[in-house]
């Protein structure tokens, strides 16, 4: 049998960066990094991110400091279409569950 073509040759391969979320406290951390003197490229070669990562995150930094510390994701998603009939209907479960709680009790 000749050598196939398609056949792998022994080579190292490079293996992928793994994704990671960061949380709220550990961006404001990086970016107090940055402006503690060191270049945006330096502090995303030491953390192992993008710069362009880390200029959305200084971008965003007043929004960050207003959110949870554990919060990974700044868009909370899609804002409600019918907000007023929301509040109804939580409002409505809540006194069901009451009214539920209260009839097992007696």
């Amino acid at each position: 049998m000749g050598p196939r073509a398609n056949k792998r040759i022994n080579r190292s391969t490079m293996t992928e960066k793994k994704r990671r979320q960061w949380n709220a406290r550990e961006k404001i951390a990086i970016i107090m990094y940055h402006e503690n003197g060191h270049s945006k490229r330096k502090t995303a070669d030491k953390f192992n991110i993008q710069a362009k990562q880390l200029r959305d995150w200084i971008s965003k930094k007043p929004q960050l400091l207003k959110v949870q510390p554990g919060v990974k994701r700044l868009n909370i998603g899609v804002k409600p279409k019918y907000p007023a009939l929301e509040t109804a209907l939580v409002t409505w479960v809540k006194e069901k569950e009451k009214i539920k709680m209260l009839s097992h009790e007696v």
